[in-house]
């Protein structure tokens, strides 16, 4: 037998390089298809338009008549279609009584459904409902049907005289329900609101909501200690209920609703039929941003007064030491369900007020850029807190840098 090898073993090492090489470029075909297909879409540039005028009662306007830098909300933009800012759903801004900002984009809503949001749809606005409940009842002391904020909540609800038998509670006054200074335990920051151990919840199983509410044990004396409570919202609403022997929605949709112009929205109930005016009201953008330029302009809007100037002024004061805030919470007062934030702005403090909701809703007012920002979105928790980043970054130098150039 000779001692040359056979060729088929050259054969079969020639055949292994060959399929081995094929497999290589299979491989490396995928890696290229799948970094094709993984690798992130570009980002479309983004493009300012003048917001749409409509028959809503909104004059609109460009960014460069109203001597805004658009290169910086431009900017904005762009890091919210980048998703740099996340599930953001819409951003307004109103400059000297005009509409010059409108955007809305795709997101989550607060159930998890991806949604397309636009200018007509509706927007759940949650706490923001505090500040416009607060509205009521300042156009409720207009009509003298509260004598003002002084009056005693037992004189204004003398169908809880039961609870009001503890004199604990004899000097509790409206201003401290406005001022969330009630003196009443409350705790609904502590837990989830799917925990009954929240007061929320805990208020939501009981036989009377308004009585929960008040019964609560006296903590301090009225005035003293700050306690967010969405609950007291809810004694708020009932209170203008009583005191105008209109339900509240109703007097919302003739005092404050139909004078401006607003009539596409949805005021939810508790399960006992009260009102949620501590949250529960959904309304679209644009009417959002009438409730701030409502509070801008002095009460007016189109030049009726539709609440007094002094309820304004009152409303967006500082009531609160906020070294009561918890630790997390940066704004610097409280007003008649207002909250209270200085912005530092290129050597200048701006100063705000606003109306805040659970997920990224905001109603800004500026008095002295006369301006109003709102903020749709569902992003809680830290990522709630976007829209404070967006007007410190772009918003609000873009405002005072024109300002500047414009003195």
């Amino acid at each position: 037998m000779s001692s040359r090898m056979p060729p088929f073993p050259l054969l079969r090492t020639k055949k292994t390089i060959a399929v081995a090489l094929i497999l290589l470029l299979c491989i490396l075909a995928g890696f290229g298809i799948v970094y094709i297909c993984c690798k992130k879409s570009p980002v479309s540039p983004y493009h300012y338009s003048v917001p749409q005028r409509t028959n809503d009662g909104w004059e609109t306007a460009s960014l460069a008549t109203e001597n805004i830098d658009a290169v910086l909300i431009g900017e904005m933009f762009e890091r919210i279609n980048d998703q740099s800012y996340k599930n953001i759903h819409g951003v307004l801004l109103v400059k000297n009584g005009k509409l010059v900002v409108e955007e809305y984009f795709p997101g989550r809503d607060s159930n998890g459904k991806e949604r397309e949001f636009h200018r007509d749809m509706r927007h759940e606005m949650h706490s923001v409902a505090k500040s416009v409940n607060s509205i009521l009842v300042g156009i409720a002391i207009d009509q003298r049907l509260i004598r003002g904020v002084d009056e005693r909540v037992s004189d204004l609800l003398p169908e809880y005289a039961d609870v009001f038998a503890d004199h604990k509670r004899d000097d509790l006054r409206l201003k401290h329900l406005l001022t969330m200074s009630s003196g009443l335990s409350w705790d609904e920051w502590t837990h989830p609101y799917s925990d009954p151990r929240n007061d929320l919840a805990a208020m939501d199983r009981s036989r009377d909501i308004i009585k929960y509410v008040l019964e609560r044990p006296v903590i301090a004396p009225p005035g003293e200690k700050f306690a967010y409570s969405g609950g007291i919202s809810l004694v708020l609403g009932e209170i203008v209920h009583q005191c105008s022997k209109l339900p509240t929605e109703e007097f919302a949709k003739r005092f404050l609703f139909e004078p401006l112009g607003i009539s596409n929205y949805r005021w939810w109930e508790w399960r006992s039929g009260i009102l949620n005016t501590g949250g529960g009201l959904v309304m679209r953008p644009r009417d959002m941003a009438k409730i701030g330029h409502l509070f801008l302009n002095g009460g007016r809007w189109q030049g009726k007064q539709i609440v007094s100037e002094r309820w304004v002024a009152e409303s967006s004061r500082n009531y609160v030491d906020a070294r009561q805030f918890p630790k997390w919470h940066e704004d610097d007062g409280y007003g008649y369900q207002w909250w209270l934030r200085s912005f530092p702005v290129n050597g200048q403090m701006i100063p705000s007020f606003h109306a805040a909701g659970m997920g990224g809703q905001f109603i800004f007012v500026f008095p002295s850029l006369q301006t109003v920002a709102v903020f749709t979105g569902w992003a809680d928790n830290e990522l709630g807190k976007q829209p404070f980043d967006m007007l410190q970054r772009y918003i609000l130098p873009a405002l005072v840098r024109a300002s500047a150039v414009r003195h």
